[in-house]
């Protein structure tokens, strides 16, 4: 099992923050998840399930996702699958002054023969956890100055 976590302080409020986890609109402005979308038209709510794919990396094909917690401004859980792995995603959201303290965590278990690679894999799936929540840090910080 790989886990990873990261914090990052975002000048914007928990409710900016939250609205930009939850909006498969932008996703792919701060992640390399491209074609996101969910069964429902309005926010995603806990039991909404969705799929996407990854613009780059070995895997290939749909992930499934299911939303499985959500409180508003303050944490999200996701579960994703794919044929060759399990990952929970998990977004907390603090209020610091007038940002948000963002801690983006997770664990992805390959399945199969593919848990051998998790080692190897480690350290890529931490850092590039991290450099997303960097991004969307940048995103919405740019969109506060604009």
């Amino acid at each position: 099992m790989i886990r990873y976590s990261s914090r990052v302080e975002i000048e914007r409020p928990p409710a900016d923050v939250y609205a930009a986890l939850i909006d498969p609109a932008r996703f792919g402005q701060w992640t390399d998840m491209v074609d996101v979308r969910f069964d429902v038209a309005s926010a995603p709510a806990v039991g909404s399930r969705g799929s996407f794919r990854l613009a780059k990396g070995p895997i290939a094909g749909r992930l499934d996702m299911e939303v499985v917690e959500l409180v508003p401004h303050r944490r999200i859980v996701i579960r994703i699958s794919h044929p060759w792995l399990a990952w929970t995603s998990v977004s907390d959201l603090e209020p610091v002054g007038s940002g948000t303290r963002l801690t983006y965590a997770g664990d992805v278990g390959m399945r199969g023969w593919r848990r051998l690679l998790e080692p190897l894999m480690a350290r890529e799936v931490r850092a590039g956890e991290a450099g997303e929540a960097e991004r969307l840090k940048a995103l919405l910080e740019r969109a506060d100055a604009a």
